[in-house]
């Protein structure tokens, strides 16, 4: 009897709350914009409190968000007069040149509705042959970066382009009347149009001079040649027509001047062909830490880049007994396996078919890889110094002539462009405290960098995607580059600036 008039009671309560559930929702319903939502006999009494919550909960969510601050409102306008090579939903592709690094890859980028949204290699061009790094990939992400300069400033506050060129105008004069020295600092700079107009520039003004500067430099090399050869040039390395290829720290398929077109080289010289009747190149690699060369190579030798000078002149001296030269010093270093010998044989057996590269900047030890290249016939083949590479061309002895200058107070003026030697220079306060004693100080730099920070006027230059131009990466090869989108913020391009 006890559990019937419980059973009953716990029916009743039930019965109670689900009307009371039917009488709150038809409440509501009947508050909602469109109406009740569910029709009476549609909800009957299987209406649950799931229900009701449900639709209460997107009531209340309407209402937090209305409560929100209001974000823009962006209308979607479609074109009053469509250029006839966009439809929309329709990818368009344009031919162009990378300016993530110094390389010079073609590029194809696709574009939807005048925006840059993927970069691929240009298979067309027999200079990166389709290829493209990882940093030419993620330059469409640099293109729409909120950090670029929406505008020109000064002193680091908004100013117009007409205010600023008439200001550093009648400063560069002035300059120029007192016989101050000038300098334009940049990065390696390839663009035939590009140099011109920098030596169109420096013809103006007789005191300017051009300086090139690179973070990762490749000087002494340029420096060893100039001395070993007369050609103060960076080589062309034919890795696809060497037979034999030994490098000490060089990681020519990651990161070294020019990976992408090395990797496709390196692909050719190391398949064999169909029938197997191609030999292989044959590759060492000495190194301090695994890196992307040294996974691929045939023979690889754990090497302190502090022991560079030792092996070197070890392998040199092994070259110089089988070629009857005289030895360049003394030195006992041999790695395990005699593996400095082994690659002496290698590369004997290949003459003319070899090469010896490094990545040391160091011009003691560049000469002597100059030296085993002469003596193994390499020069003029596989190492090629009339054809050469502009894919860096910066000076180290430049740029610390250019420090120790401004420091002295003998720069009236400097324009900087595309480099930020106030971070990556080996000594940035030197240059800082330089900087500080120039007169005038203009950046073409896309952002307000360390060195932007020391400068008075920010000229933010286009991002390459917006710009025309072109690139000669190596002597007779020239790439065209073109813009894919119109200036997404208030810049100007480096080049009119530099004309203007």
């Amino acid at each position: 009897m006890e559990n019937n008039n419980k059973y009953w009671k716990g029916l009743e309560e039930l019965h109670h709350e689900e009307a009371f559930e039917k009488q709150r929702y038809n409440e509501f319903a009947e508050k909602l914009p469109l109406g009740n939502v569910l029709s009476e006999p549609e909800m009957g009494l299987t209406a649950s409190r799931r229900d009701f919550l449900k639709f209460m909960g997107f009531s209340v969510s309407a209402a937090t968000l209305a409560a929100c601050t209001k974000t823009p409102v962006k209308k979607v306008i479609p074109y009053l007069i469509k250029p006839v090579e966009i439809d929309p939903g329709i990818a368009n592709y344009y031919a162009t040149t990378c300016s993530g690094c110094s390389a010079s890859c073609s590029l194809i980028v696709k574009t939807r509705e005048g925006r840059p949204i993927k970069i691929e290699g240009n298979a067309e061009s027999a200079f990166s042959r389709g290829g493209v790094c990882s940093v030419g990939q993620g330059t469409v992400l640099s293109l729409y970066d909120s950090g670029r300069m929406a505008s020109p400033t000064k002193d680091k506050k908004e100013i117009s382009w007409e205010n600023l060129d008439q200001e550093v105008l009648a400063k560069l004069k002035s300059v120029a009347a007192s016989g101050g020295q000038i300098r334009i600092l940049t990065g390696t700079v390839n663009s035939p149009s590009t140099l011109a107009i920098i030596k169109d520039f420096t013809t103006k003004y007789p005191t300017a001079k051009h300086v090139a500067y690179d973070a990762v430099s490749y000087s002494a090399i340029i420096e060893a040649n100039n001395q070993a050869f007369g050609k103060a040039v960076l080589p062309n390395y034919k890795i696809e027509e060497a037979k034999v290829l030994v490098s000490f720290g060089a990681d020519f398929l990651g990161t070294w001047l020019s990976p992408v077109e090395f990797t496709k080289q390196y692909s050719a010289a190391r398949n064999t062909g169909a029938d197997n009747k191609k030999s292989m190149l044959y590759h060492i690699q000495f190194e301090s830490t695994l890196s992307l060369s040294g996974s691929n190579a045939d023979l690889r030798g754990v090497l302190a880049p502090s022991q560079y000078g030792d092996a070197l002149i070890r392998l040199h001296n092994y070259v110089a007994d089988m070629a009857g030269k005289p030895q360049a010093g003394s030195s006992s270093l041999e790695l395990m396996g005699n593996s400095l010998q082994a690659a002496a044989k290698h590369l004997w057996a290949n003459k003319g078919k070899s090469i010896v590269i490094s990545d040391s900047n160091n011009i003691d030890h560049q000469l002597i890889i100059a030296s085993i290249n002469s003596m193994l016939g390499n020069i003029g083949t596989t190492v090629d110094l009339t054809n050469p590479s502009y894919q860096k061309t910066g000076s180290d002895k430049d740029m610390i002539g250019l420090v120790s200058d401004m420091n002295a107070g003998k720069v009236g003026a400097l324009f900087v462009w595309n480099v930020n030697p106030a971070y990556n220079w080996p000594e940035p306060q030197k240059f800082s405290d330089g900087v500080k004693k120039v007169g005038l100080t203009v950046s073409f730099n896309d952002r307000i960098d360390e060195t932007g920070e020391l400068v008075q006027y920010m000229a933010p230059d286009h991002h390459f995607l917006e710009s025309w131009g072109d690139a000669m990466p190596k002597e007779g090869y020239v790439s065209l580059s073109q813009p894919t989108i119109q200036p997404i913020f208030v810049t100007r391009q480096g080049q009119e600036s530099l004309l203007t």
